[in-house]
């Protein structure tokens, strides 16, 4: 749907235009244009020019303007939601619940723990006022971020980046992805409220997306495939411009023995084919002990039935083409390999107008081998494969060894089990009976580890991946001057060895000797400094 042409903008020139399509029809609605390099670069200079004012405002000051954006969503509630749902294919109750509602209060919650989270806050008190400092740490803006979101959650994804970067004090540039350029326009109005360069929005492809990053900005924040965050990390690494990366994910869940197998397979099923499997947190591999393994299948393929999928259903087609073709091409090759399919398999056509299109059923695999496409490779799509494993171990082991975790989940009645299971695995979020809610949990840190990128958003700690920490350390004894001060006669040596001693010595005795040799040099070697 995000084909790209060059045509006759309403200015008079030639550029490039980026279609905002319905994938539920395959239909292109309106063209919208692209930004150029030029366009780009001027954003991130006038971004900086507006940078300073902002950073100088209260925190709570920032808080209140960013308030007046969740105001404007509010005002404009059915647009926003129409809007997200025709670019992207998701049903309505979609939009609201994955895009909507976590941007709202990812912004709610961040402005109101953004005042605390970002004072300064004073450091070693005890060790720093013996050695006649005292020290604090301020969080002080990078100066402008530059933001790359992703199309398939087209509102959230901007603002869980632009919020806690705005709320620290930088100013922002986003690039919303091509793919849905009418929700780029509409989150471009949306910022409206914030003060002229604050926020702004220009939109293209991977063009423009390069002369964002090598713009430069201050700090980059991506959100999207591993294999673009690897290129974004790169190019940044020319200017040495840090990046938070929160990329994609081939996420575990296990079923255990003990599972209430009711509640896992409702759980399962949407942690896999939320926003048609289009989720950097869906489940891409699901782990069954053997012996509730076949009711489980059962009962997750009773409650498939039950899921609509279709132009007013559950679950709605894939918002880009080359998307299709992943899915399309991994269970092919999973089939060909020894997968079973147990639903699904294939495309389908929309009963609105027997169109295929960008359809592909929920697809329901038994079976998943190292020699497949979908294992060394996210699908991103509505394919979920069933592993049998013998115990639980095995189930931990292969989540580690045969693929990547954005998040994981584990589902138990046992507290034992699942502390033994949250342990063993590797993600950046691991969720007990539940899955993938965490991403619209702006209380706590989201991100991941290994391919699945690093850095956090969310939280505390993701108001403060956008603030570089200044230690101001200050000499609480001005006209005294410092030990380690010229020059290094025999009584610094002395003094400086009885505090090394203190430091190191294991019996107390060995800790009297260096007080001794303290008291007895110290003296001497501050009334020898130049």
């Amino acid at each position: 749907m995000a084909q790209a042409v060059k045509r006759r903008a309403r200015t008079g020139e030639y550029r490039e235009m980026l279609a905002s399509g319905d994938p539920r029809t395959g239909t292109v609605v309106r063209e919208i244009p692209a930004g150029t390099p030029d366009e780009v670069r001027d954003a991130v200079a006038a971004a900086r020019r507006a940078a300073r004012a902002w950073a100088a405002l209260p925190v709570d000051r920032r808080a209140r303007a960013l308030a007046r954006v969740r105001a404007a969503i509010h005002e404009r509630m059915d647009h926003v939601v129409e809007t997200i749902s025709r670019e992207n294919g998701k049903p309505p109750a979609e939009a609201l619940a994955h895009d909507v509602v976590p941007a709202l209060l990812t912004m709610a919650y961040l402005e109101r723990i953004a005042p605390r989270a970002l004072a300064p806050r004073a450091a070693g008190r005890f060790v720093g006022t013996l050695l006649g400092s005292g020290s604090r740490v301020e969080w002080r803006p990078y100066g402008v971020v530059g933001c790359i979101s992703p199309w398939n959650y087209p509102l959230f994804l901007a603002f869980i980046g632009m919020t806690p970067a705005l709320l620290a004090g930088n100013a922002v540039v986003l690039k919303p992805s091509e793919a849905t350029p009418a929700v780029g326009e509409l989150i471009a109005e949306l910022l409206s409220p914030l003060p002229d360069g604050v926020a702004t929005v220009v939109q293209g492809g991977g063009e423009v997306g390069a002369a964002l990053v090598g713009a430069p900005v201050d700090k980059v924040c991506f959100i999207g495939s591993t294999a673009t965050g690897r290129r974004i990390a790169q190019a940044a690494a020319e200017h040495l411009t840090p990046v938070v990366l929160e990329l994609g994910g081939q996420d575990t869940a296990i079923v255990c023995a003990d599972a209430d197998l009711d509640v896992a397979a409702s759980g399962v099923l949407w942690g896999a084919f939320l926003n048609a499997g289009q989720t950097c947190c869906a489940i891409e591999r699901v782990y069954v002990e053997e012996p509730v393994a076949d009711r489980f299948e059962e009962l997750l393929l009773e409650k498939l039935r039950r899921v609509t999928a279709g132009s007013v259903g559950d679950i709605g087609p894939l918002t880009v083409s080359r998307q299709l073709e992943t899915v399309k091409r991994h269970v092919r090759d999973a089939v060909s390999k020894g997968a079973k399919v147990l639903a699904g398999g294939e495309g389908r056509r929309d009963p609105g107008d027997g169109k295929e299109d960008l359809w592909f059923l929920p697809t329901v695999l038994e079976g998943r081998g190292p020699d497949m496409e979908l294992f060394g490779e996210e699908t991103f799509g509505p394919v979920l494969p069933i592993v049998r494993v013998n115990d639980v171990d095995a189930a931990i082991r292969r989540a580690g060894e045969e693929g990547f975790n954005l998040t994981a989940s584990v589902w138990t009645r046992s507290p034992a089990t699942a502390r033994k299971v949250v342990a063993g695995l590797r993600a950046g979020t691991v969720s007990v009976n539940d899955h993938a809610a965490t991403a619209a949990a702006p209380w706590g840190p989201w991100g991941g580890v290994g391919q699945s990128g690093y850095g956090r958003l969310h939280g505390v700690l993701g108001l403060r991946e956008f603030a570089v920490p200044v230690h101001v350390q200050r000499n609480l004894m001005p006209r005294l001057k410092r030990l380690w001060w010229y020059p290094y006669d025999r009584a610094t040596t002395d003094t400086l060895r009885g505090v090394a001693n203190l430091l190191s010595a294991p019996s107390w005795r060995d800790r009297r000797e260096a007080l001794r040799t303290i008291a007895r040099s110290a003296g001497r070697a501050f009334r020898g400094k130049l």
